[in-house]
């Protein structure tokens, strides 16, 4: 490409050494303006147990809550958590929740899911960034190589395991995550980051902030980074390196004293390295070729919010999302326009009222190939809900038991009705029991419903030409949604001023999963069709969460998950429970040392993909982060990423029908990063 962006070979060594030689003269540099830098990061003994406690949640029920008032499986990622763990992406950062499963399959994709059903395009997971939907109705699931934005400007991540219908709607079936960026107020001033190691090729990323007359605030940033090539098995490198380049604003001002309103918007390109196996009939049915997929997106998001004359609350929402991307597969521009209203109210001292109604318009065009048609391969569609939720005060501070449900129609699954009931009970302070159960759906992808995919050659011992049958997904139209009836209890407590516990078990319960059934085979051309299981399927779980701040300047930090899934036998669909480990956990140590120097360990542990497509084993890691802040606003950082082993696999980029799939390494990675706020 003419852009000098994207530089590779001596070029990429060229840009390399101009980037070092920029650091080494910041470095020189930093005494001069040291004096006049704010902003400092917080210490750990800046966080008590009670104030983790007290973190704001509001993805529950859209409403600002205390962890410890929600009744359902959250957990907040601080910006000081993404910060001290060294994430360089979200998905990274998503590894410090309890019950979320997080695989990397490559480079640039990931294996994202929250109590089962794990895939490149998991799809019972709905993931918003500042309440805009980034879960794609073309496959479901998430691009996670399209999501992104200034790690530094991220507040929160919000991470509500179980159904989350009746406030997001369909999808949100295990799970919701919340990404919400810093209000415009709190990034005043200039932000610089920079850094590089043997897989972080290169970053950098700047952000500045400033007023707008008495009230307002806004920023802006731009960030650019290019990611090296994972492994194969032999140490070999791939061709699945990640460049990026994205911008974005934000604008937050007020209307009136009861009023006030947010504009914020991000662009970018990416450029992803892709290894291609081209599906076909005829021989050479294994040759592979190197291609470069491209995507350019842009979002444009408007909220209004504030109290009306009675002092109810209001809050009125609408986007423009819009992303276009070539691979060899399949090219495809999508647009959407997304609008959303919710009216909260107190008709007594006992009762929360909130109720809403949501739209949205989905444009879809796609340029078919011979792995992947769409019929029509442009459509345009609407969806349409409406809901309501109830507190209740039982018992002041004691009891609370919500009632809601959202009645959602949509163009694939047609209307749904998804209900949920939630009990809060806080016998005192330092103790929480709630219990809920929920019903949630979701619906067909677009892929399902009106694609013919290629899925690839399976070996039949003959000789050529017929040692292959060619294996294709076809679509139904008519599928129905799928359905989760889930039950969940849990408990929090603070067991003393340095110590708490955050445990919850849950029986989900499947109905009408969209799944494989098997069609006629025609010459060397076997199809699979798309349609919904008359079979029934069971998970069931427990997530445990622990917070010990042993002194102030040193915490513990742990999780563990057990997952169980009981699945009915199915030759055509024989590895769903093996796609996720039934064992996770993890443990972090966190100190703050003399001399302003930080030093952070995470060891995780995940247990083994025992389905015949993946047999990935059971794996260890440990990353470390040594971070000095000579001057205040400045810090210097070194991260160390899966430092026990060369490298492991994670995830394999198959689908569920053992089919063969080549195995990616995650390799290990050390980088140095600069921070600078001026």
């Amino acid at each position: 490409m003419k852009s000098t962006i994207w530089l590779t070979g001596r070029y990429q060594t060229q840009a390399t050494n101009r980037l070092n030689l920029f650091l080494f003269g910041v470095a020189l540099n930093v005494n001069i303006f040291g004096s006049a830098v704010a902003d400092n990061a917080p210490d750990i003994e800046a966080f008590s147990i009670n104030e983790l406690m007290q973190m704001e949640v509001s993805s529950a029920s859209r409403k600002s809550q205390t962890v410890s008032d929600t009744a359902a499986a959250a957990f907040v990622i601080s910006q000081e958590d993404i910060r001290r763990s060294g994430a360089t992406s979200i998905p990274d950062a998503l590894r410090l929740a309890p019950g979320l499963e997080v695989a990397q399959i490559n480079a640039s994709v990931w294996a994202v899911t929250a109590r089962g059903f794990n895939s490149r395009y998991a799809n019972k997971l709905l993931v918003l960034m500042d309440g805009r939907s980034v879960y794609t109705p073309l496959f479901s699931g998430v691009f996670w190589d399209l999501q992104d934005t200034l790690m530094e400007d991220i507040e929160r991540i919000e991470v509500i395991r179980g159904p989350g219908a009746v406030m997001w709607g369909a999808n949100a079936v295990n799970g919701v995550i919340n990404i919400i960026t810093k209000k415009a107020k709190d990034t005043q001033g200039n932000l610089f980051v920079a850094g590089g190691g043997n897989q972080e090729r290169g970053f950098a990323g700047y952000r500045h902030g400033g007023r707008i007359g008495d009230d307002g605030s806004y920023r802006v940033y731009a960030k650019t980074f290019e990611r090296d090539t994972f492994v194969n098995a032999a140490g070999d490198r791939l061709h699945d390196d990640w460049r990026s380049v994205q911008g974005g604003f934000r604008i937050d001002d007020r209307i009136s004293n009861d009023s006030r309103y947010t504009i914020q918007g991000d662009v970018y390109r990416k450029t992803i390295g892709n290894t291609v196996t081209p599906q076909t009939v005829l021989p050479p049915f294994n040759r592979e070729f190197s291609f470069d997929d491209h995507a350019d997106g842009a979002n444009l998001l408007a909220r209004w919010e504030g109290n009306f004359s009675d002092g109810s609350e209001f809050m009125l929402q609408g986007y423009y999302d819009r992303v276009a991307f070539s691979a060899a597969a399949l090219s495809d521009s999508q647009d959407m326009v997304d609008i959303d209203f919710q009216h909260r109210l107190h008709p007594n001292a006992d009762h929360d009222l909130m109720w809403g109604a949501s739209y949205r318009f989905i444009h879809s065009t796609t340029v078919n190939t011979s792995a992947i048609a769409f019929t029509p391969n442009s459509l345009g569609y609407h969806n349409g809900s409406v809901f309501v939720q109830d507190d209740i005060t039982l018992i002041d501070n004691t009891l609370r038991l919500t009632l809601g449900t959202k009645l959602e129609e949509s163009h694939f699954g047609n209307t749904q009705v998804q209900p949920n009931a939630r009990l809060m009970w806080t016998p005192d302070q330092v103790h929480s029991v709630w219990a809920s159960v929920s019903r949630a759906s979701r619906t067909p992808a677009r892929g399902e419903a009106q694609a013919n995919v290629g899925l690839g050659g399976v070996p039949t011992g003959l000789p050529a030409p017929f040692d292959q049958i060619q294996v294709i997904a076809q679509p139904d139209p008519n599928l129905r949604a799928e359905k989760i009836f889930a039950a969940e209890i849990g408990y929090r407590t603070q067991w003393t001023e340095k110590f708490s516990t955050d445990i919850t078990a849950f029986s989900n319960h499947y109905s009408d999963l969209v799944m494989f059934r098997r069609g006629e085979l025609v010459g060397l051309t076997q199809s699979l069709i798309w349609s919904n299981s008359q079979q029934d399927f069971t998970t069931r779980g427990i997530e445990i969460a622990s917070e010990w701040h042993v002194l102030d300047w040193m915490r513990f930090s742990g999780n563990y998950s057990h997952l169980k899934m009981e699945i009915p036998q199915d030759p055509l669909n024989p590895d769903i429970a093996g796609l996720s480990p039934r064992h996770r956990g993890s443990l972090r140590w966190q100190m703050d040392l003399p001399e302003k120097i930080k030093l952070d360990f995470t060891l995780r542990h995940v247990g083994r993909l025992h389905s015949n497509s993946q047999a990935v084993p059971a794996y260890t890691t440990f990353d470390a982060r040594l971070a000095y802040e000579p001057y205040n606003g400045v810090e210097f950082a070194v991260i160390g990423q899966n430092l026990f082993s060369p490298s492991h696999p994670e995830y394999k980029d198959s689908s569920a029908l053992s089919l063969p799939s080549s195995a990616v390494e995650v390799p290990r990675s050390i980088y140095g990063k600069l921070s600078w706020r001026f």
